[in-house]
């Protein structure tokens, strides 16, 4: 009798586990279907992405050779001939490109400045080199200016060869385009 009811307890306890599972699985793919979808940008945050991205995606290009070559008249020529024909920023938007070779190290930056600086110990240029991705942050200066940077990997033969890196006033960007700093801090520059 004992093996009876043994054998009785076993089989419901088998029925039980094969019609939990599938409610269990159904229950865990309705859950995961069902998360929030990443919230629509705004029009002044989509415009900003826009410009910006298109920016990156025209100076690129003709960056990477002089770049992987260090030839720094190259990279200053390229960004005097190609940035004000064909960038919007500049226009009305103070702001400023910086091209950094692999280790952090200014190479070059537009408009011309004689300031040359190491970033290599900055998060950000971490960031973009460890992740091969376009990254941003603020930034306050020790007068208390707001920047927002962007800092796109240059890329080759998937290795990073250095960096683009865009400084733009919050102060203008908010004139401008009307973003504002969590719009900002909130965009994804890589899709």
């Amino acid at each position: 009798m004992e093996k009876i009811v043994r054998c009785l307890f076993l089989s419901r306890k088998f029925r039980l586990r094969i019609y939990l599972w599938p409610i269990l699985v159904c229950a865990a793919l309705l859950l995961w279907g069902c998360q929030a979808k990443e919230a629509p940008l705004s029009p002044a945050a989509a415009s900003f992405k826009k410009e910006i991205k298109s920016c990156l995606d025209t100076l690129a290009a003709p960056l990477l050779e002089p770049v992987a070559n260090k030839n720094v008249a190259k990279i200053t020529a390229t960004l005097d001939k190609v940035e004000p024909q064909t960038l919007k920023l500049c226009r009305m938007c103070p702001f400023q490109i910086g091209i950094l070779n692999s280790s952090g190290e200014t190479l070059a930056v537009h408009p011309p400045s004689r300031e040359t600086r190491n970033f290599s110990s900055y998060n950000l240029v971490i960031k973009a080199t460890n992740s091969k991705k376009i990254q941003q942050q603020r930034l306050f200066l020790q007068d208390g200016t707001q920047l927002y940077l962007i800092c796109a990997p240059l890329i080759r033969q998937d290795t990073v060869i250095g960096l683009m890196a865009i400084a733009i006033s919050a102060d203008e960007a908010e004139k401008r385009w009307g973003l504002t700093e969590k719009e900002f801090l909130a965009l994804n520059f890589n899709t």
